[in-house]
């Protein structure tokens, strides 16, 4: 169950900052991965356990990572992935807003740890899309709206590249960003965000605004993130003209292979 890259593997980092789109087959692989991965054992104390080993075979490195990052226990990991079965073999994930409505609070509140969501799940006023991506483990998600933003229960999120964006240019992303540590990937990621979607500002969106499916969107998106770094260069910190020009000269090389 974990995201893969169109081309080679991609790094933790980028990996942890990319959400795909599940394919046709993605709940039957859940379910699949879940029926072989999932039966108890006993632990010292006689009570039953699902180790954390086939909880990342169920849930994928992305969800698993991220879930020891915020502290989240394996119980609750655990009692998620089961929620995540039964919507999946009950159809409960075409109408996920009724679906999660069907849960005990204890399950519920193991969705919310589970996407690291501050206050408690209202399911009453969630979107489609919110309630879709909270019935996604880490790693996945859906953009039903197509603006570049995925809501998760209440929360909005954002991750790079889109995920209808054209495979050539999320391999020249991957490319381009190996090796990246994560906060230096997110700040590329949020301007390329802004370059391709544009910024929204008290809910109108500011700025020029290009389809995220075609090619020549990143393309000119790098050419005027290049001319806009030229134009200020003078006002940059020390270092970031010379960082930003590699990275988005690097970028623009690999778009116009």
């Amino acid at each position: 169950m974990d995201v893969r890259n169109v081309g080679a593997p991609i790094t933790t980092s980028q990996r942890l900052g990319y959400r795909e789109t599940p394919d046709s087959g993605f709940y039957a692989a859940y379910q699949a991965a879940f029926a072989a991965q999932s039966t108890p054992t006993q632990n010292s104390s006689g009570s039953s356990e699902t180790n954390s080993r086939s909880l990342a075979d169920i849930l994928g490195s992305t969800h698993s990572e991220l879930a020891a990052r915020r502290g989240v226990s394996t119980e609750n990991q655990a009692l998620y992935a089961e929620v995540l079965n039964k919507a999946y073999s009950s159809g409960g994930i075409e109408n996920a807003r009724a679906f999660l409505g069907t849960l005990s609070a204890k399950e519920l509140d193991a969705v919310r740890q589970n996407h690291c969501l501050a206050e408690r799940i209202d399911t009453g006023s969630l979107s489609d899309e919110g309630a879709q991506n909270l019935l996604l483990p880490e790693g996945y998600s859906v953009d039903l709206n197509h603006d570049g933003i995925d809501e998760v229960g209440a929360a909005r999120t954002m991750s790079f590249p889109p995920k209808d964006a054209p495979d050539a240019f999320k391999e020249a992303w991957f490319q381009a960003t190996a090796g990246m540590g994560m906060g230096e990937m997110m700040t590329y990621q949020l301007s390329m965000h802004i370059a391709i979607y544009g910024l929204e500002v008290d809910g109108k969106t500011m700025g020029t605004q290009y389809p995220p499916d075609k090619i020549d969107s990143y393309r000119q998106a790098v050419d005027n993130l290049l001319a806009t770094l030229e134009a200020n260069k003078g006002q940059l910190a020390d270092g970031q003209y010379e960082r930003d020009k590699t990275f988005y000269s690097k970028l623009q090389s690999l778009l116009a292979a």
